[in-house]
């Protein structure tokens, strides 16, 4: 795992900091940092982080509005490199450098659950949430927080930031699925039922097919083997198919 650490700007946070404008910026770290924005751009993320670095090491001991800007693409060239521990330490040290702004806890709480550090996941989102519940990126990690903790049997966790979410006015077909599944996971049938019946009157046309399948589930679990067949035949019929899909379908012909 590539542990690139820039000692000038935790050295710098220690002490007050400096920010400075655009006259540090020359002429050779504004060609590393565009070249890294072309590699990034092109999917060569790896690419992208080593000119990101060498415009980084070209930079003064201060944090100013390049080095900003340089560490917000490098964080973007990481995630894209699949190098999430990586992305989640450049995301610390802006929080770090701009007071934990909103952005980057979301950002940070979707990198940890990716990292499957949960508890620091759910620290992050809380504190984005506290300061900012309407995010645009906070959907996002709501969702990849939720899957997380239920995936790894919290499921009780999951609902309650998934209720508290819809409590706050955040209601999508995802979030209903979401909530559906945790349901599902704890057997409570007729809840799941509940909430992925009004997920598709959400009209939410992205989560739609998920939807269908997990109600087919649901009503395979309550012996219904007639409506989860219908359902089946509809997912398929709207959303193609697949040997698992043609495998349930067939089951449900015999029953």
């Amino acid at each position: 795992m590539r542990r690139f650490v820039w000692n000038m700007v935790v050295m710098s946070l220690a002490a007050m900091l400096l920010m400075t404008g655009c006259g540090a910026k020359t002429k050779e770290k504004l060609e590393l940092r565009n070249a890294g924005i072309d590699k990034l751009n092109a999917g060569d993320y790896h690419g992208a982080i080593e000119s990101f670095d060498q415009a980084l090491e070209r930079s003064k001991k201060v944090v100013g509005e390049f080095e900003l800007d340089v560490l917000k693409y490098r964080a973007d060239a990481e995630t894209g490199a699949e190098d999430y521990e990586a992305a989640a330490h450049t995301y610390e040290v802006l929080c770090q450098v701009e007071e934990e702004k909103t952005e980057y806890l979301y950002r940070l709480c979707m990198l940890y659950e990716r990292m499957e550090a949960l508890d620091k996941a759910l620290e992050s989102y809380k504190k984005a949430y506290e300061k900012q519940p309407d995010n645009e990126m906070a959907a996002d990690a709501l969702l990849a927080l939720g899957q997380g903790l239920s995936q790894n049997g919290r499921l009780e966790e999951a609902m309650e930031l998934y209720t508290a979410a819809m409590n706050a006015g955040i209601q999508s077909g995802k979030l209903y699925n979401r909530m559906g599944v945790c349901e599902l996971e704890a057997e409570n049938y007729d809840q799941a039922l509940g909430f992925f019946e009004k997920g598709m009157k959400s009209g939410d046309a992205e989560a739609k097919g998920e939807l269908l399948y997990n109600q087919a589930v649901v009503y395979e679990k309550k012996q219904d083997f007639a409506k989860a067949l219908e359902l089946l035949l509809q997912y398929s019929a709207e959303f193609g198919t697949n040997p698992e899909v043609e495998r349930e379908i067939a089951f449900l012909r015999t029953r």
